[in-house]
């Protein structure tokens, strides 16, 4: 870390004997960017006795996971870049500037030691006020292809962190490690265990197959209307157990009833429909057979560790193209997923590709290990342990500082 870093470390609180160090974590807007910054923040406090302060935004999913899980929040209005024009996406960019100044007062009255960004629109005010204060910063890139956050504040992180291989010609050799993604104790606590037991858990049958299904923490329209479609043929072999996402269930609901209504008692209770599962998602991931969702990195890391089979349907190219497509090609590459684009996803395409999934036990055994081979259950220790080791150095080169000041005033 440069003296250039640290212009205004004379100003920044020190921890006093006794104190803790802080750090303040930051990510939001989905499920994917908070569950791997909750990891890393519970793994700074339980073995570091970090003090740590959640900066999210004032309209995401933050507002509820963060103080569930025992951390205080800040928010920021952050400003959105969405995936299509709209007035809501000029609305959005008007708040840039406010989301920056709410983020810089939150960044100077914790004065945090280092700052840990795990990506999604919020992250980009937190980093640059992080910046501006002179306080070394670790982003964590989730996807393989940098997204504009992170694009935003790679020249300015004195560290970066990436969960593929593939990420790291995306960043200068120099500051950038593979570390992986974390994944949420509570996952890691399912690895291994017995998925009839499992089952029997969520009040499944161990008897049948069961398949997951999620869109992510927001759900996929798209993915639901493809699973309604095929439900009559999907529940002749599989159970079904439906994570729509909490803005589509109704509608979700009304398609599956009207697809299910003239099957058999017996045949429509191997089908369940959720709008939102938190902490029973890595139950129902453990019980899982096979699980078709969209590509997000938290979600693969998931899948990784669990060692699932998966059909993949990746979110759609944005603005910014899809990360989600690139994240889907590189398991796919590796033989640890089937994808079907979301252009090319109807009823039919799914359960086409359900059947070959299920054509033989040994195709679904070999894509699970081949899902093992991206796992990385250290992860969060790793970037706890990074995170730290700046934060440590910040405090040494503060108090070097102090000194060399000291001793120049007591010269005049």
């Amino acid at each position: 870390m440069s003296g250039d870093d640290l212009d205004l470390a004379e100003t920044v609180k020190q921890p006093a004997p006794g104190q803790r160090m802080r750090i303040l974590v930051s990510g939001g807007g989905t499920g994917g960017h908070i569950y791997p910054a909750l990891a890393v923040a519970r793994e700074l406090q339980k073995t570091y006795g970090a003090e740590i302060l959640y900066l999210g935004d004032a309209d995401g999913l933050e507002t509820r996971l963060v103080p569930q899980a025992g951390f205080k929040l800040v928010t920021v209005h952050a400003g959105r870049l969405h995936r299509y024009w709209s007035a809501r996406t000029v609305r959005d960019l008007a708040r840039v500037p406010v989301g920056f100044l709410e983020a810089r007062r939150h960044v100077r009255a914790f004065a945090p030691h280092a700052v840990f960004t795990s990506g999604g629109y919020v992250a980009v005010p937190a980093g640059f006020a992080a910046r501006r204060m002179h306080i070394p910063l670790l982003i964590h890139q989730q996807d393989v292809p940098p997204n504009l956050a992170n694009r935003l504040l790679r020249p300015m992180a004195n560290r970066i962190s990436v969960s593929f291989e593939e990420s790291l010609a995306y960043f200068p050799k120099n500051k950038t490690r593979l570390l992986g993604n974390p994944v949420r104790d509570s996952v890691l606590a399912v690895v291994g265990t017995d998925p009839r037991a499992q089952k029997r858990n969520l009040g499944f049958s161990p008897a049948f197959p069961l398949l997951v299904v999620t869109g992510g923490s927001q759900g996929a329209r798209h993915i639901n209307q493809a699973t309604t479609e095929a439900l009559p043929k999907l529940l002749e072999r599989f159970q079904v157990l439906h994570i729509s996402g909490q803005f589509t269930y109704d509608e979700t609901q009304a398609a599956a009833m009207e697809q299910v209504r003239s099957l058999p008692e017996h045949v429509r209770q191997r089908y369940r429909l959720v709008p939102y599962l938190n902490e029973d998602m890595p139950v129902a991931l453990a019980a899982a057979d096979a699980v078709i969702s969209r590509s997000g990195a938290a979600t693969l890391a998931e899948l990784a560790v669990l060692g699932k089979p998966s059909l993949l349907v990746p979110l759609p190219p944005g603005f910014g193209g899809s990360p989600q497509e690139a994240n889907a090609a590189t398991f796919a590459k590796h033989g640890a997923a089937q994808v079907i684009l979301d252009k090319d996803l109807t009823g039919e395409t799914l359960l086409a590709g359900v059947t070959d999934l299920f054509a033989a036990p040994e195709h679904r055994i070999q894509m699970g290990q081949a899902a093992r081979s991206f796992a990385r259950p250290r992860a969060a220790q790793d970037l706890a342990a990074a995170v730290v080791g700046l934060a440590q150095a910040y405090i040494e080169e503060c108090k070097r500082q102090s000194v060399m000041n000291a001793i120049q005033k007591a010269s005049r």
